[in-house]
């Protein structure tokens, strides 16, 4: 019987810790999205779009953005 000296290997570490920080960073931006939600009502009327960095709500008509 010939016995494996390292069977498991798992995938690259700096793969794993991107997408540790892909996940924080999407319920971190999912949770502020949920929360303020409702912050432009006063402004324009409910009309909004997502900013993804800083992860936040632009009280403006318009699409989805990456910056400001």
């Amino acid at each position: 019987m010939v016995a494996v000296a390292n069977e498991f290997k798992p995938g690259h570490p700096v793969i794993f810790w991107a997408f540790i920080l892909i996940l924080i960073f999407g319920f971190v931006s999912g949770t502020k999205a949920v929360i303020t939600l409702d912050d432009c009502k006063g402004v324009s009327g409910g009309v909004k779009h997502w900013r993804v960095m800083p992860p936040e709500w632009v009280c403006s008509s318009g699409s989805f953005e990456w910056t400001r």
